[in-house]
């Protein structure tokens, strides 16, 4: 009795293990990576390709060979065709679009808003949020694909660089690096230098804030490529910070250079949601100026800056405000107007315990630490904000 058409699913078993193993190696990639895509082992995909084992599920082709993007034609050609193949991958495809849209659509706007949310009022729900959605998005794209995929690994990156920034202000800066480290990778994977910059310029930010500036500068200028290819909101934060680097390092020259940079992409930007998610705007920067001459011992310019933040915003948050105060303290204080610069001090960290911004109240300490060491250290204001920063 002759076998039926559905034969062709276990002939030619060498031929379609070569055409697995072709397709991958045309991708660069390993037997692990492509197990890892397909949910299997390294083991298995050996097998498969040396055809020491075959396939007797249809899913499992078709999934193996739309991670592969093996045309249908090919498995045609080698006799591995699949009963009504393009129906099924059509189905599957449009099953995974609309479970993938059902994500995407109420996220996007949650996601670019969510490190706005938290700044402004430090709604801890948002941290729970982010978690689900990432969650959600790693299941689906783990073990589906369609067109929607790639604005998902969007997404995903961008989610991972909210926890990042999230974790950053609280310290916690190994879970922060963990996310800008995920985030850096999708950027890889989708060929996106937005993404790619924006997690080397955050991974950059951790090391100064660590104390280690000469790596810091080394991968903040590592990603300057990127950023050139990038919008211009990223091209003015690396800017930015890079300046802020060369600041605390003591780089005059370059930090003045950088902050140009800066200041002249944050006068070109046109207002949108991914300059205000990254918080990214001629305000910050003009404030960042100012922080620069303070962190160089020039604190009488760096006040006659804030002067012009203040004009040009004179309502803030409680954060920004919290932000503008204590810079405002470190300023003072290192023109010698001590008295003056422990009021904004105090003032400073009250409102950050009142929003819980570790990374503000190690602010107001390092102001503290940097003066402890100079003349002014036996001032009584400079006693009363040790005092204060013991407290708990």
């Amino acid at each position: 009795m002759p076998k039926s058409k559905n034969h062709s699913l276990e002939v030619s078993k060498n031929t379609f293990g070569k055409l697995v193993r072709a397709y991958r190696e045309q991708r660069g990639w390993t037997q692990e990576r492509l197990a890892a895509k397909w949910g299997y082992t390294r083991e298995y995909v050996s097998q498969i390709e040396s055809g020491s084992r075959k396939l007797d599920r249809i899913d499992q082709v078709i999934r193996l060979a739309d991670i592969l993007e093996i045309p249908y034609e090919r498995l045609e050609a080698i006799g591995k065709s699949i009963p009504h193949q393009k129906i099924i991958a059509e189905k599957l495809q449009e099953a995974d679009d609309v479970l993938l849209q059902a994500i995407l659509e109420p996220a996007q706007t949650t996601v670019k808003l969510s490190w706005l949310v938290w700044y402004g009022n430090n709604d801890t729900s948002v941290i729970d949020n982010l978690t689900r959605i990432t969650t959600k998005l790693e299941d689906a794209i783990t073990n589906r694909r369609g067109i929607l995929l790639k604005p998902a690994l969007e997404l995903l990156a961008y989610c991972h660089e909210m926890q990042g920034k999230i974790a950053f202000d609280k310290l916690n800066y190994t879970a922060a690096n963990g996310h800008f480290h995920e985030m850096h990778q999708l950027g890889e994977e989708l060929k996106n230098p937005d993404i790619i910059a924006l997690a080397m310029l955050h991974q950059g930010d951790i090391l100064r804030r660590k104390g280690r500036y000469e790596l810091a500068i080394r991968c903040l200028k590592a990603a300057i490529p990127y950023a050139d290819a990038g919008s211009l909101s990223t091209r003015g934060l690396l800017w930015q910070i890079l300046a802020r680097t060369y600041a605390e390092y003591g780089y005059k020259p370059l930090f003045l250079e950088a902050i140009d940079n800066a200041q002249e992409a944050a006068t070109n930007l046109q207002p949108g949601l991914d300059a205000t998610s990254n918080q990214f705007n001629l305000v910050d920067v003009i404030q960042e100026r100012a922080q620069g001459h303070t962190l160089l011992w020039e604190p009488e310019k760096a006040i006659e800056i804030y002067k012009e933040s203040e004009r040009l915003k004179p309502f803030r948050p409680m954060r920004d405000l919290g932000v503008l105060t204590i810079l405002k303290a470190q300023a003072f204080s290192y023109t010698g107007a001590v008295d003056e610069g422990v009021k904004y001090a105090l003032k400073g960290l009250e409102l950050a315990r009142g929003y819980e911004s570790k990374r503000h109240i190690s602010r107001v300490q390092r102001m503290y630490d940097r003066l402890s060491v100079t003349s002014l250290a036996s001032h009584q204001s400079l006693k009363d904000l040790n005092e204060a920063l013991r407290q708990r």
